[in-house]
């Protein structure tokens, strides 16, 4: 099994997916392997991608809450790393750094 969402409604959509597989009986770790490690091993990058092992790719988000008791609590996402770059999840400015400036959509 793999999370199949697209990006609706600004990313939520991966969020409900993998509530709905708790919903129907998987345990919250299999749901977070549902949306890491397995999808990573089906398009072979599970070398770089998927779990947090020394050599990969350092992209992961620091959820505020304990989704291992409420796999409902994966939505609280607190920061995002990027390239190893950690950024506020709500402005998207990088930790230690000047506020970025907006961008022409917002």
């Amino acid at each position: 099994m793999n999370v199949g969402a697209h990006g609706q409604r600004e990313g939520l959509a991966a969020h409900w997916e993998m509530w709905m597989f708790a919903q129907g009986g998987m345990t919250p770790l299999e749901v977070i392997r549902t949306a890491t490690l397995d999808p990573a091993k089906t398009l072979g990058l599970d070398k770089n991608l998927g779990s947090l092992e020394a050599g990969k790719l350092a992209d992961l988000i620091v959820i505020d809450g304990d989704i291992l008791s409420d796999i409902r609590q994966s939505d609280k996402v607190q920061y995002t790393m990027i390239n190893g770059r950690l950024y506020d999840a709500e402005t998207m400015t990088e930790v230690g750094k000047k506020a970025r400036t907006k961008l022409f959509f917002e």
